[in-house]
């Protein structure tokens, strides 16, 4: 039976089954190049599920968090990198400590010194036996002589993490001397104002990288840790760099990979896992609206490849390694979550509903990031404003983010582009075109905020615009379902037209409704025939989707004179002259653009003319949609009737439309 979302795991049948019981596989999806596996699904399910026992710690659920009997038994990192108990030492009492100072120099000193040993036990021992840990203060003596001594006791200095290399060749004898050694160096070279000028992730990589005894995968974890400093402020998703573990899951997860390099497959899951969850019906409960970054697909593949030992035996990977040493066993020290300010995540997390709280539920599948509204995206998008306006007439800080829009949509156009060029072998191309959505909603709030506008009232007034434009058309809100039978437009009704010439040879146009003339006979009034006299279908188009036309009612003896003042305001001369107006301009409008043939719409401007000229008449009340649908249909007829040089127009006020009988 299926728990309730946020409901605690039952105990009763964990421990009975002396294997795990795989879930069923389910069906691959068709992901080509990529040939997936049934360990495919597994990372999904695995990343969801883990994620799922972080925040029931979280919410303060007491033990078991799962079900999965795999994850009950081992230890596994969190979905996300920065979640882990290291990770969140590093970011809280490292980085973001308010006691020592925080320049590049000092800071990047610090998550040097933390992350070469990446044992929060060494950083607090040498923290209480040499004080403050500042590289003002820094002195190889002092630092050795600490970590020596506990080495001759017997004890740990570096964690079991990562297979840190001796560097040996930096001259020293005991590793850890090795290692003080490169932080020297480093700090000597400047490495610090050299990442802070990088530009991108992969360049500070880079930089890293270029020390003796630093790897691929030791520098992008450090680039990593040193990102979550303000020393830089790289998107994660710009840069991976997978580890040995993760090169194994990626080798079970797929059976062939084509030609994708393994950063490529990366960037593929991320870019996927929305779409990935929701094919497997899984409700992943994301970082409080922060999405599985680079970083952490990449430790997922690498949790996977331990996952799949057990859950998966018969696909064996790269190094055929068939236990998972580590077993899990749950550390009492609670953890207070905390991350980069730059995530903009905290609030949440301190607002978090735990057992006990004030909050009636424990949401299970929560997903914050829905509730942000764009008061609170453009108060937070200011924050990260590099160059605020200090005044209205500092043009630099006002034109930086209109010439942002410009180059965003250059960019946006660009990823499409390559989409066109290049089909789904763009494997990217999703990712990459949010991230250019992205941007341009930035420098739009930055534009709204500058410019003194709020970016709500501006969405609402846009969304109340479109749906007046593009919604779906109502037709008119005024009626004469009250008045007498006399008075009403009929709901159906047949207009004859015929093309006539008269005694100079001139086109000329006679109407007929219910076997009288309809209106006078027209000319095209023109130097040269255009085919306006025809125009008297605008009236009828008018009269069937709007359910409003002066004209139409004084031609079919309906003007409503039960009521006087109604009669003469709506019904009257000057309506009549408005709606001649309205006709008058449609058809030069038309003129311009081919009488719309192939066209669906017309410009917003004479959209917005037309509603100023009946602003006070009862068809204000019909929306811009309403006016273009009547438009569009009296040029569909009016072009075909031209042709014709007549025929017979159907005018339908039920159905809202007119239409021309076939000849």
């Amino acid at each position: 039976m299926g728990k309730r979302k946020g409901e605690k795991p039952q105990s009763a049948n964990l421990f009975g089954a002396s294997e795990p019981v795989r879930p069923e596989p389910g069906p691959l999806p068709d992901i080509a190049p990529l040939r997936p596996t049934a360990v495919y699904n597994s990372y999904w399910r695995f990343a969801a599920e883990r994620q799922l026992v972080f925040f029931r710690r979280l919410e303060g659920w007491p033990p078991p968090w799962t079900e999965d009997p795999v994850l009950l038994a081992h230890k596994f990192t969190n979905a996300y990198r920065a979640s882990d108990r290291v990770s969140q030492y590093l970011i809280r009492r490292v980085i973001y400590r308010h006691d020592l100072p925080d320049d590049p120099v000092e800071t990047v000193f610090r998550i040097l010194l933390f992350k070469l040993f990446n044992r929060i036990e060494t950083w607090e021992l040498l923290e209480r036996s040499v004080g403050p840990l500042t590289y003002a203060g820094y002195s190889f003596k002092r630092y050795d002589r600490v970590l020596s001594r506990a080495m001759d006791r017997g004890d740990r200095i570096y964690s079991a993490a990562y297979i840190m290399p001796s560097a040996g060749t930096l001259g020293h004898d005991r590793k850890h001397r090795n290692h003080l050694t490169l932080i020297e160096r480093m700090l000597n070279a400047e490495l610090p104002a050299r990442l802070v000028e990088a530009g991108s992730m992969g360049r500070a990589f880079e930089l890293i990288r270029a020390y003796p005894t630093i790897g691929d995968f030791l520098a992008y974890q450090y680039v990593t840790d040193i990102n979550y400093s303000t020393v830089t402020d790289f998107d994660e998703m710009e840069f991976v760099v997978p580890g040995p573990g993760s090169t194994d899951g990626i080798r079970k997860c797929f059976a062939n990979t084509g030609r994708m390099s393994d950063p490529d497959v990366i960037r593929f899951m991320a870019d996927r896992q929305e779409a990935e969850f929701a094919r497997l019906g899984i409700e992943f409960r994301s970082l409080w609206g922060r999405r599985l970054q680079l970083i952490d697909c990449q430790n997922l593949f690498c949790e996977v490849d331990k996952y799949a030992r057990v859950m998966h035996p018969e696909i064996t990977g790269v190094t055929g390694r068939t236990r998972i040493k580590q077993k899990f066993r749950a550390n009492p020290e609670p953890i207070e979550y905390w991350y980069p300010p730059k995530w903009a995540i905290n609030k949440a997390i301190a607002a978090h509903p735990k057992i006990g709280s004030s909050a009636a539920t424990i949401m299970s599948s929560t997903r914050p990031e829905a509730e942000m509204n764009l008061t609170e995206y453009q108060e937070r998008a200011k924050k990260t404003d590099r160059n605020p306006a200090e005044e209205p007439t500092d043009q630099k800080a006002m034109m930086i983010p209109l010439l942002g829009l410009a180059g965003e949509a250059g960019e946006l156009l660009s990823e499409y582009k390559k989409y066109l060029r290049d089909g789904d072998t763009h494997l990217f191309f999703r990712e990459r075109f949010v991230e250019e959505l992205g941007d341009l909603l930035w420098y739009l709030s930055n534009v709204a905020t500058k410019f003194g506008l709020g970016l709500q009232e501006i969405a609402e007034r846009n969304l109340a615009k479109c749906e007046q434009r593009f919604g779906q058309p109502e037709g008119a809100a005024v009626s004469d379902a009250d008045y007498p039978e006399g008075e009403r437009l009929p709901r159906k009704f047949e207009v004859h037209f015929n093309a006539i010439k008269d005694g100079s040879h001139r086109p000329r146009m006679k109407a007929y409704y219910e076997g009288k003339q309809f209106g006078d006979d027209l000319t095209d009034n023109a130097y040269e025939g255009d085919g306006y006299r025809f125009h008297d279908v605008f009236h009828l188009a008018f009269a069937a989707v709007l359910g409003w036309s002066p004209i139409t009612r004084t031609l079919t003896g309906k003007k409503r004179r039960s009521k006087p003042q109604v009669d003469e305001v709506e019904d009257g001369g000057r309506a009549k002259a408005i709606e001649e107006g309205i006709s008058a301009l449609i058809f030069a409008f038309g003129k311009d653009y081919a009488f719309l043939e192939g066209k669906p719409s017309v410009s917003s401007e004479l959209l917005r003319t037309i509603r100023s000229m009946v602003s006070h008449l009862e068809v204000a009340a019909c929306s811009t949609g309403d006016w273009e649908k009547a438009i569009i249909q009296g040029f569909t007829v009016w072009r075909e009737i031209t042709k014709r040089h007549g025929g017979t127009v159907v005018v339908d006020l039920d159905d809202r439309s007119i239409t021309l009988l076939e000849a």
